[in-house]
């Protein structure tokens, strides 16, 4: 500040030629301002103008920026490919592809409105009461895993006994929800995966 302070009483020329050590020091502090004038006017003012932008002076990492949302066709393709294959007034599709225990399984049925209106829906009353029971939904899940033999599944669900368990497999069956492959033992019907697991999805509250 006290050689700006100087300067200020004189004229710059007439202090250039009159003295050789202010005329140095005038040099000194004229190259000083010019590196500052620099940093602000140039690159400091590019620098704070990208920084305003929200832009990075250094690169931009493309994989920082968030993904697009995905569209109403890629998150509702089944029932788009509906839509277009089954005129009004429409119909019902149940579909899966799925690998569990009982092996790799794909499954597509589908009912056009007409003739889920025109069913008796009372015939179709004992398959889903057949569901009904926890412990018989515990037998399905059990029996997801692969087939099994009753002695198995009174261990596995610690039934108690081979009269309870063959009491529910019973109600499963006449459900056509188990079938037996050989003495014994019982699995899930291959047909009968995807709508039992169907039926899950349709008890879910979202």
């Amino acid at each position: 500040m006290s050689d700006v302070a100087g300067m200020s009483a004189a004229d710059p020329a007439e202090a250039r030629a009159g003295d050789p050590a202010l005329q140095d020091r005038l040099v000194a502090l004229e190259e000083r301002v010019h590196q500052l004038e620099t940093r602000l006017g140039g690159g400091g003012a590019d620098i704070a103008d990208t920084a305003a932008r929200g832009g990075d002076p250094v690169g931009r990492d493309e994989s920082a920026r968030p993904a697009d949302p995905p569209s109403h066709e890629d998150v509702f393709w089944a029932l788009e490919g509906l839509k277009e294959r089954v005129p009004a007034p429409g119909g019902v599709l149940l579909t899966g592809a799925v690998e569990v225990g009982a092996g790799r399984l794909d499954y597509q049925w589908a009912r056009p409105t007409e003739h889920l209106l025109e069913t008796d829906w009372t015939g179709r009353a004992d398959a889903l009461a057949a569901l009904g029971h926890p412990l018989r939904m515990a037998i399905l899940r059990h029996l997801l895993d692969g087939e099994r033999t009753v002695a198995q599944l009174v261990e596995e669900l610690e039934l108690g006994s081979t009269g309870v368990a063959y009491h529910h497999l019973s109600a499963l069956q006449s459900g056509s929800w188990v079938h037996s492959p050989r003495r014994g033992s019982w699995a899930l019907p291959a047909d009968r995966v995807i709508p039992l697991l169907t039926i899950l999805i349709a008890l879910e509250r979202g």
